[in-house]
């Protein structure tokens, strides 16, 4: 698997506070697109991880709908974004095959054994699979 970024260079992604990337298999392309999205403010962390309850709460708020009543969306509802919220794993196993091995892909973590991981990147697939439903007492994102 090849990681392109178009559009930009990575130093770039310095200046970002929370990063996350998802794969995109709902709009009928001929294999799934990967999609890197990247926030200035952590606070938007938050809000990437709502429930797909809160995000059609959201959605029935903000999107019109069609002339008939339904969604004008095609492709997106909270089950989507529920989607998007897990990386694939590959995208984990590059993260924690770095030369500098990151603290929280060590196998204890990675696999069960630890209760707390801390969050020092921006980016941090290990952190979204693993524990981006914990409770806040498990997790601390610095």
């Amino acid at each position: 698997m090849q990681l392109g970024v178009s559009n930009c260079s990575l130093s770039s992604l310095y200046h970002y506070q929370s990063i996350h990337i998802y794969e995109e298999s709902h709009c009928r392309f001929d294999a799934p697109w990967t999609t890197l999205i990247a926030f200035k403010d952590v606070e938007t962390r938050k809000r990437w991880y709502r429930s797909p309850a809160a995000v059609e709460l959201d959605l029935s708020r903000r999107i019109l709908p069609t002339k008939d009543g339904k969604t004008s969306l095609r492709y997106f509802d909270g089950a989507t974004m529920k989607s998007y919220q897990m990386p694939a794993r590959a995208f984990e196993d590059q993260y924690c095959h770095q030369q500098d091995k990151p603290e929280e892909c060590a196998d204890k973590v990675r696999f069960g054994g630890g209760d707390k991981v801390s969050v020092s990147s921006a980016y941090n697939p290990l952190f979204e699979r693993r524990f981006a439903d914990a409770k806040p007492k498990q997790v601390s994102v610095l």
